[in-house]
């Protein structure tokens, strides 16, 4: 192999021509606009001929002759403007992240990237549903390794169930502090029941916690403190993991209400009833000529349902004939209307607290000042809301930190 041959051997660049031709160029056009077969150099503002389809050659020399440190310049424009590379990745990875975006974003299944309709409706290159599952497969695993690198040797865990259906899922969150800033980061939200032995208790969620956990390269031992309902499952694991548990104000507000408005529970299910009977054909369609507003229900575990079934039953008094037959047995009474309308008032201050206890800056000083002041307008929730409270599971610890 002769030297000369030798010099012209180039290291392989980071990026392609393309990918610098545009960093670099922009066309130079006439002042109507038209194309003149020109590039101008937008760091330096020469100008290059460049004809379509004929290759990236000319304008790649001169960046290389011109801008030696085309790469890094590169690299930190790119960063700068959009905190990764992505502007400079191959087509065909940024076609497959599309994908990606598409199956999450909207939850479809893998099997979409298949569908004949799918492919006849998009401009995107096709892709097999093994492929896509491999690629979101190792999406999982780059995330576990971020959040693993990101999450600090001590964290608190905060715990959170769901059930659909017939399955019960726990979601964990990992808690911790990042550059003076709060992060929750979602480590899991699988089911627990897994085999035929298993069951909800708190052995299981411990079991499921171990399982998971080096996945970011953490054990139990990295844990410091546990959130969550104040449940007999929840504080029997903290117990087994010798942790304090922070719970949920939400939870114990919910609580609070619901023993409130047990002794209404009669006159609650009357409009319940009459709610029910307004959803059906005839009276929704008799309903839909007065107004837009339609009844609502109430969830029997969630007491803001109850909140907003009462508020809609006044919106929808005005509306709802007096004289119709079909009605009159679930029509409640003056008294009970009067009996209805002070406890939607009491609980417009709890809603209220109910709210703001939701806010994702809200501190536990933030919690503990909120359930203090409910406690003045409404002392029959000390029960739950005091700091003090029997459901209160580390009531030293949760203390501590408000101070």
């Amino acid at each position: 192999m002769s030297d000369a041959l030798v010099t012209t051997l180039r290291s392989p660049t980071k990026f392609s021509p393309k990918q610098i031709t545009a960093f670099y160029f922009k066309p130079f056009l006439t002042e109507e606009g038209d194309p003149t077969g020109l590039q101008i150099c937008k760091a330096c503002g020469k100008m290059r001929k460049h004809a379509p389809k004929t290759g990236y050659t000319n304008l790649v020399s001169h960046v290389r002759s011109e801008h030696s440190r085309f790469e890094a310049e590169m690299e930190a424009a790119s960063t700068a403007a959009t905190g990764t590379l992505l502007p400079w990745v191959r087509q065909k990875v940024s076609n497959r992240h599309a994908w990606l975006l598409w199956l999450v974003y909207r939850n479809l299944p893998f099997s979409f990237v298949e569908m004949e309709t799918t492919r006849r409706y998009t401009n995107f290159p096709p892709v097999c549903e093994e492929t896509i599952t491999r690629d979101m497969e190792n999406v999982t695993k780059a995330v576990e390794r971020r959040i693993g690198d990101e999450l600090p040797e001590n964290f608190g865990i905060v715990l959170d169930g769901w059930t659909h259906g017939s399955e019960h899922y726990l979601a964990v969150f990992a808690c911790y502090e990042l550059n003076g800033v709060r992060q929750a980061s979602l480590l899991s939200m699988a089911p627990i029941i897994n085999g035929p032995d298993d069951s909800l208790n708190a052995e299981s969620h411990m079991a499921a916690l171990s399982a998971f956990l080096p996945f970011f390269g953490k054990t139990l031992s990295n844990v410091i403190f546990l959130v969550g309902d104040n449940c007999e499952v929840n504080k029997r694991l903290a117990r087994l993991l010798v942790l304090p548990l922070v719970g949920c104000a939400s939870h114990r507000l919910n609580l609070a209400v619901q023993s409130f408005i047990a002794p209404y529970e009669e006159e609650l299910e009357q409009v319940q009833s009459l709610m029910k009977r307004l959803r059906t054909i005839n009276q929704a369609a008799k309903l839909r000529l007065k107004t837009r507003i339609r009844p609502k229900l109430r969830q029997v575990t969630r007491w803001g349902s109850t909140y907003t079934m009462l508020s809609r039953y006044f919106e929808l008094c005005g509306f709802i004939s007096a004289d119709d037959e079909e009605l009159a047995e679930e029509m409640p009474s003056l008294a009970v209307k009067r009996k209805l309308k002070a406890l939607l008032e009491q609980l417009g201050d709890v809603q209220s607290v109910s709210m703001k206890l939701q806010s994702d800056d809200l501190s536990l000083l933030d919690a503990r000042d909120l359930l203090n002041g409910l406690l003045e307008v409404m002392p029959s929730f000390v029960n739950y809301l005091d700091p003090k409270a029997e459901i209160v599971h580390s009531p030293d610890f949760e203390s501590g930190v408000v101070k």
